[in-house]
Protein backbone atom coordinates (compact mmCIF):
# COMPACT_ATOMS: atom_id res chain seq x y z
CA UNK A 1 0.00 0.00 0.00
CA UNK A 2 2.47 2.29 0.65
CA UNK A 3 4.71 2.05 -2.33
CA UNK A 4 1.52 2.15 -4.37
CA UNK A 5 0.46 5.52 -3.13
CA UNK A 6 3.20 7.20 -2.61
CA UNK A 7 6.20 5.94 -5.29
CA UNK A 8 6.21 4.98 -9.22
CA UNK A 9 5.28 1.30 -8.62
CA UNK A 10 2.14 -0.11 -10.24
CA UNK A 11 -1.10 0.58 -8.23
CA UNK A 12 -2.62 -1.92 -6.35
CA UNK A 13 -6.05 -0.49 -6.44
CA UNK A 14 -6.61 -0.81 -2.53
CA UNK A 15 -9.07 1.21 -1.20
CA UNK A 16 -7.58 4.38 1.36
CA UNK A 17 -9.27 3.00 4.77
CA UNK A 18 -7.96 2.38 8.18
CA UNK A 19 -7.89 -1.07 7.68
CA UNK A 20 -5.49 -0.99 4.58
CA UNK A 21 -3.67 2.61 6.01
CA UNK A 22 -2.69 1.49 9.59
CA UNK A 23 0.41 0.82 9.06
CA UNK A 24 1.48 2.40 6.27
CA UNK A 25 3.37 5.46 7.74
CA UNK A 26 6.01 2.93 8.72
CA UNK A 27 6.61 1.49 5.19
CA UNK A 28 6.50 4.86 3.18
CA UNK A 29 10.15 6.12 4.60
CA UNK A 30 11.17 2.81 2.61
CA UNK A 31 10.45 4.51 -0.24
CA UNK A 32 12.24 6.92 0.61
CA UNK A 33 15.39 5.06 1.18
CA UNK A 34 15.17 3.70 -2.38
CA UNK A 35 15.23 7.53 -3.36
CA UNK A 36 18.41 8.18 -1.82
CA UNK A 37 19.78 5.08 -2.89
CA UNK A 38 19.09 5.96 -6.57
CA UNK A 39 20.26 10.06 -5.78
CA UNK A 40 23.42 8.36 -4.06
CA UNK A 41 24.65 6.02 -7.54
CA UNK A 42 23.32 8.63 -9.68
CA UNK A 43 26.19 11.12 -8.22
CA UNK A 44 28.79 8.63 -8.18
CA UNK A 45 28.19 7.43 -11.59
CA UNK A 46 27.43 10.54 -13.72
CA UNK A 47 30.60 11.88 -13.71
CA UNK A 48 31.37 8.73 -15.61
CA UNK A 49 28.49 8.75 -18.09
CA UNK A 50 28.49 12.00 -18.93
CA UNK A 51 30.27 15.51 -19.46
CA UNK A 52 27.34 17.62 -19.74
CA UNK A 53 27.16 20.55 -16.72
CA UNK A 54 23.39 20.69 -16.48
CA UNK A 55 22.13 16.94 -17.73
CA UNK A 56 23.15 15.63 -14.07
CA UNK A 57 21.27 18.95 -12.01
CA UNK A 58 18.10 17.90 -13.83
CA UNK A 59 18.09 14.71 -12.97
CA UNK A 60 18.72 15.17 -9.28
CA UNK A 61 16.18 17.48 -9.28
CA UNK A 62 13.78 15.62 -11.40
CA UNK A 63 14.40 12.24 -9.65
CA UNK A 64 13.06 12.27 -6.92
CA UNK A 65 10.07 13.89 -8.01
CA UNK A 66 9.85 10.60 -10.43
CA UNK A 67 10.58 8.12 -8.33
CA UNK A 68 7.82 9.39 -5.59
CA UNK A 69 5.13 9.90 -8.51
CA UNK A 70 4.55 13.30 -7.45
CA UNK A 71 2.72 12.24 -4.33
CA UNK A 72 4.29 14.59 -1.71
CA UNK A 73 4.53 17.33 -4.49
CA UNK A 74 0.96 17.17 -4.87
CA UNK A 75 0.88 18.18 -1.28
CA UNK A 76 3.41 21.05 -1.63
CA UNK A 77 0.88 22.41 -4.61
CA UNK A 78 -2.29 21.95 -2.83
CA UNK A 79 -0.91 23.27 0.49
CA UNK A 80 1.30 26.43 -1.28
CA UNK A 81 -2.81 27.00 -2.83
CA UNK A 82 -4.81 27.39 0.31
CA UNK A 83 -1.65 29.37 1.98
CA UNK A 84 -1.68 31.99 -0.77
CA UNK A 85 -5.37 31.89 -1.13
CA UNK A 86 -6.03 34.56 2.33
CA UNK A 87 -9.06 32.90 2.75
CA UNK A 88 -10.81 31.47 5.74
CA UNK A 89 -9.81 28.29 7.51
CA UNK A 90 -12.51 26.53 6.30
CA UNK A 91 -12.20 27.10 3.00
CA UNK A 92 -8.00 26.72 2.74
CA UNK A 93 -8.89 23.22 4.18
CA UNK A 94 -11.13 23.18 1.92
CA UNK A 95 -9.19 23.88 -1.15
CA UNK A 96 -6.58 21.04 0.56
CA UNK A 97 -9.82 18.59 -0.03
CA UNK A 98 -10.27 19.49 -3.79
CA UNK A 99 -8.05 17.23 -6.02
CA UNK A 100 -8.57 19.24 -9.22
CA UNK A 101 -7.88 22.77 -7.77
CA UNK A 102 -4.82 25.10 -8.96
CA UNK A 103 -4.18 28.28 -8.80
CA UNK A 104 -1.65 30.68 -10.21
CA UNK A 105 0.40 31.06 -6.87
CA UNK A 106 0.96 27.55 -6.69
CA UNK A 107 2.32 27.30 -10.05
CA UNK A 108 4.57 30.23 -9.38
CA UNK A 109 6.10 28.99 -6.20
CA UNK A 110 6.65 25.42 -7.69
CA UNK A 111 8.43 26.86 -10.75
CA UNK A 112 10.61 28.50 -8.15
CA UNK A 113 11.17 25.23 -6.27
CA UNK A 114 12.16 23.66 -9.72
CA UNK A 115 14.37 26.23 -10.48
CA UNK A 116 16.25 26.61 -7.01
CA UNK A 117 16.90 22.51 -6.97
CA UNK A 118 18.41 22.53 -10.30
CA UNK A 119 20.62 25.29 -8.98
CA UNK A 120 21.38 23.19 -5.61
CA UNK A 121 21.87 20.08 -7.54
CA UNK A 122 24.20 22.47 -10.05
CA UNK A 123 26.45 22.63 -7.34
CA UNK A 124 26.33 19.85 -4.84
CA UNK A 125 29.73 17.87 -4.59
CA UNK A 126 29.43 14.24 -4.69
CA UNK A 127 30.05 13.74 -0.94
CA UNK A 128 26.89 15.94 -0.64
CA UNK A 129 25.05 13.71 -2.69
CA UNK A 130 25.89 10.71 -0.13
CA UNK A 131 24.89 13.14 2.78
CA UNK A 132 21.80 14.58 1.48
CA UNK A 133 20.49 11.38 0.33
CA UNK A 134 19.67 10.39 4.03
CA UNK A 135 16.81 13.60 3.94
CA UNK A 136 15.12 11.22 1.80
CA UNK A 137 13.96 8.88 4.86
CA UNK A 138 14.31 11.59 7.68
CA UNK A 139 11.44 13.52 5.84
CA UNK A 140 8.71 10.90 5.59
CA UNK A 141 9.92 9.71 8.90
CA UNK A 142 8.99 13.27 10.58
CA UNK A 143 6.14 13.45 8.22
CA UNK A 144 4.61 10.13 9.48
CA UNK A 145 5.10 11.60 13.08
CA UNK A 146 2.78 14.53 12.32
CA UNK A 147 0.34 12.94 11.13
CA UNK A 148 0.17 10.56 14.01
CA UNK A 149 0.84 13.03 16.81
CA UNK A 150 -0.22 16.43 15.87
CA UNK A 151 -4.67 17.40 15.86
CA UNK A 152 -5.36 16.76 12.18
CA UNK A 153 -7.37 19.83 10.23
CA UNK A 154 -9.55 17.23 8.25
CA UNK A 155 -10.30 14.25 11.33
CA UNK A 156 -12.03 12.17 8.24
CA UNK A 157 -9.53 12.40 5.70
CA UNK A 158 -6.44 11.72 7.57
CA UNK A 159 -7.92 9.29 10.08
CA UNK A 160 -7.42 6.29 8.38
CA UNK A 161 -3.48 6.89 9.13
CA UNK A 162 -4.44 6.41 13.25
CA UNK A 163 -4.42 2.97 14.03
CA UNK A 164 -7.52 2.44 16.66
CA UNK A 165 -5.14 0.91 19.37
CA UNK A 166 -2.95 3.48 20.68
CA UNK A 167 -0.03 0.63 21.40
CA UNK A 168 0.58 0.66 17.93
CA UNK A 169 -0.09 3.58 17.09
CA UNK A 170 2.94 4.90 19.58
CA UNK A 171 4.97 2.03 18.69
CA UNK A 172 4.93 3.57 14.89
CA UNK A 173 5.99 6.65 16.63
CA UNK A 174 9.31 4.90 17.87
CA UNK A 175 10.07 3.16 14.61
CA UNK A 176 9.77 6.29 12.67
CA UNK A 177 12.18 8.12 15.15
CA UNK A 178 14.42 5.49 15.14
CA UNK A 179 14.66 5.64 11.69
CA UNK A 180 15.71 9.12 12.08
CA UNK A 181 18.19 8.96 14.70
CA UNK A 182 20.08 6.28 12.67
CA UNK A 183 20.03 8.31 9.40
CA UNK A 184 21.38 11.33 11.70
CA UNK A 185 23.70 9.44 13.01
CA UNK A 186 25.24 8.63 9.30
CA UNK A 187 24.92 12.08 8.17
CA UNK A 188 27.12 13.64 10.95
CA UNK A 189 29.64 10.51 11.19
CA UNK A 190 29.94 10.88 7.23
CA UNK A 191 30.93 15.11 8.15
CA UNK A 192 30.17 16.68 11.20
CA UNK A 193 29.42 20.33 10.54
CA UNK A 194 27.19 19.26 7.31
CA UNK A 195 25.48 16.68 8.72
CA UNK A 196 24.30 19.03 11.49
CA UNK A 197 23.64 22.13 9.43
CA UNK A 198 21.37 19.59 7.58
CA UNK A 199 19.70 18.31 10.47
CA UNK A 200 18.81 21.65 12.27
CA UNK A 201 17.92 23.12 8.59
CA UNK A 202 15.09 19.93 8.96
CA UNK A 203 14.36 20.71 12.62
CA UNK A 204 13.83 24.48 11.28
CA UNK A 205 11.58 23.52 8.24
CA UNK A 206 9.59 21.04 10.99
CA UNK A 207 8.77 24.05 13.61
CA UNK A 208 7.64 26.10 10.42
CA UNK A 209 5.83 23.56 9.21
CA UNK A 210 3.66 22.64 12.62
CA UNK A 211 3.30 26.25 13.38
CA UNK A 212 1.80 27.04 9.75
CA UNK A 213 -0.70 24.05 10.20
CA UNK A 214 -1.84 25.27 13.44
CA UNK A 215 -2.16 28.62 12.45
CA UNK A 216 -3.79 28.44 9.30
CA UNK A 217 -5.43 24.67 8.54
CA UNK A 218 -5.91 24.02 12.58
CA UNK A 219 -4.03 21.17 12.40
CA UNK A 220 -2.24 18.66 10.21
CA UNK A 221 -3.63 16.64 6.78
CA UNK A 222 -2.01 14.49 4.78
CA UNK A 223 -1.93 17.12 1.88
CA UNK A 224 0.54 19.48 4.70
CA UNK A 225 2.74 16.39 5.45
CA UNK A 226 3.54 16.02 1.91
CA UNK A 227 3.97 20.47 2.29
CA UNK A 228 7.17 19.67 4.75
CA UNK A 229 8.23 16.98 2.92
CA UNK A 230 9.25 18.86 -0.12
CA UNK A 231 10.25 21.71 1.71
CA UNK A 232 12.75 19.60 3.90
CA UNK A 233 13.93 18.09 1.01
CA UNK A 234 14.55 21.51 -0.17
CA UNK A 235 15.95 23.63 2.43
CA UNK A 236 18.45 20.27 3.64
CA UNK A 237 19.97 20.51 0.31
CA UNK A 238 20.44 24.31 0.75
CA UNK A 239 21.90 23.71 4.22
CA UNK A 240 24.41 21.41 2.88
CA UNK A 241 25.62 23.45 -0.11
CA UNK A 242 26.25 26.55 1.80
CA UNK A 243 28.57 24.87 4.60
CA UNK A 244 30.31 23.37 2.14
CA UNK A 245 30.85 26.24 -0.07
CA UNK A 246 31.26 28.87 2.94
CA UNK A 247 33.77 26.72 4.74
CA UNK A 248 35.01 23.73 3.11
Amino acid sequence: MAFSEYSISPKAGFEKNKENCSAILVFIPLVGLIIGVCINRWGVAYPYLCNYSVFPAVVGAVLPILLSAGSHLNGFFRTVDALCSHKSKEERIKILREDAHGGYFAIIVCTCFFLVSLGIWSEMPIEGCFLVSFQYVISRSVAGIMLLTMKHADEGKADAFIPEKSLWKWLQVIILSVYIVVCAVWMVSIHRSVGIACLLAAAVAYLYCMLTAKKNFGGVMEEISGYFVVLCEIVVPIAALFVYKKWF
